[in-house]
């Protein structure tokens, strides 16, 4: 696939999104497969750290356009020769805090620099000063699993999770997407009532944040893989209302001009009636949409960030505009109350989690409903089980202390289709339910 060209600014800002991520790490290697966008996000992550706070970008690509400085000394004159870091440093633009740390001279074999054994004290240095090394460098280089093993971890630019599964992840950063512009909500739209926080044992907590965790590992497994089956070619579905069988036809993608639009097969979906009717004015109607995008790697790449703690979290592809590409949205949280969801967004804005012109509060509703009545103490290795199946699973805890087990957030019951159809690709029968419970 032949991506359009990515605005240098725009690598930038997806670093800087990412730089939250490094507060406490003194070395990190951002490794991607192009030089030039590796060291622009690079470059993104060391502008936007604390006041005060200084960094360092190594330039391991040997190629990186941003960080070219031709017949300089470098890395390499430092780690073979033995020159102080100090003598080849130099200030990288006008930021007195970000210097450069040129590649040096071009050697055929950088394997050995790699596994230099001056680079343990070389981050012991940075760590000692609150300093932050940035080394940038290009995925599949003989020697780079040396260097990981020698510093905090790593930035993953523009990778697929089998190539960062084996790697100490801080952050992802994915290609920037075109994001999917404000939808008016349904006219008439009805508020449900404000309920206040439950309080939670710390039992509950502890389960909430083994839940978590199983949820984002879902996420990396889930767009990867559960959403596979999502087939790109346009599927108009239409589905009128609950309960009624409707008949998909996937179109062939691009047919030539000179064979005609043949029709492939023909599929019959059933949704099926709503699982509980009478628990719309009790539904978890708001959630909060952290980005949404034209892969799922895009989406995914909202809820990578090391150090958020995102509850509920899960992808939900959805079919908008008339040209029929599903587009997929990272979402998290689940509440009642609007207020609480825009609380949590602001909170992670704050944070410097989420831009301020990203995210928003999305009534929704509707779910798949995986499973009913999970016990609490069960919730942690049911929701591992999905993940194994690669679905971006969440639980809500109910009134009786059992836990549902849910999938997608939509605005609409017909809004699940796309999702319920891949789910039913992996042999999983999900029913669309309104979502009820509250996190953990």
């Amino acid at each position: 696939m032949i991506h359009p060209p990515v605005p240098p600014a725009a690598w930038a800002a997806e670093g800087a999104r990412a730089a939250p991520a490094l507060e406490d790490v003194a070395a990190a290697l951002v490794i991607g497969r192009e030089a030039d966008a590796t060291a622009l996000v690079a470059i993104g992550l060391a502008r936007a750290q604390r006041a005060g706070r200084r960094a360092a970008i190594g330039d391991l690509a040997f190629g990186a356009g941003p960080l070219r400085a031709v017949g300089a000394p470098g890395l390499v004159e430092c780690l073979r020769d033995g020159l102080p870091v100090s003598h080849i440093a130099r200030p990288l633009g006008d930021d007195d805090r970000v210097f450069l740390l040129p590649a040096g001279e071009r050697i055929e074999n950088a394997a050995p620099l790699f596994m230099s054994p001056r680079w343990p004290p070389l981050v012991a240095g940075f760590r000692e000063v609150d300093a932050l090394l940035l080394l940038v460098a290009i995925a599949g280089t003989p020697g780079l699993d040396a260097l990981v093993a020698a510093v905090d971890g790593v930035v993953a630019v523009d990778l697929p999770v089998q190539v960062t599964r084996s790697w100490p992840l801080l952050a992802t950063v994915d290609r920037p997407e075109e994001e999917l512009p404000p939808i008016t909500p349904a006219a008439g739209a009805a508020r449900v009532p404000s309920a206040r926080t439950a309080s939670r044992s710390r039992r509950r907590r502890t389960v909430r944040r083994a839940a978590i965790m199983a949820g984002g590992l879902a996420l990396a497994v889930g767009a990867a893989l559960g959403v596979r089956a999502l087939r790109l070619a346009r599927v108009d579905a239409r589905i009128s209302a609950p309960g009624v069988t409707t008949e998909a036809s996937p179109e062939a993608v691009a047919p030539s001009a000179a064979a005609p639009s043949t029709l492939v097969r023909v599929d019959t979906l059933t949704l099926g009636d709503l699982v509980n009717p009478g628990d719309s004015s009790i539904a978890a109607n708001f959630t909060v949409e952290l980005i949404a995008a034209n892969t799922p790697s895009g989406a995914n790449s909202g809820l990578a960030i090391r150090g958020a703690e995102l509850p509920a979290t899960t992808v939900a592809p959805v079919e908008l505009g008339a040209d029929g590409r599903p587009w997929f949205r990272a979402l998290t949280g689940a509440w009642r109350d609007r207020s609480e969801a825009e609380a949590f967004l602001a909170t992670l804005r704050a944070r410097g989690l989420v831009r301020g012109n990203v995210g928003r509060v999305l009534r929704a509703p509707y779910a798949l409903l995986l499973r009913a009545d999970v016990p609490t103490e069960q919730v942690p290795a049911t929701l591992a089980g999905w993940v194994a199946r690669g679905v971006p699973a969440y639980a809500l805890l109910q009134d009786d202390g059992r836990a549902r087990l849910y999938v997608g957030a939509f605005e609409t019951y017909d809004q699940s289709a796309l999702l319920a159809s891949s789910l039913r690709d992996l042999g999983v029968a999900p029913r669309v339910a309104f979502r009820t419970g509250r996190m953990f």
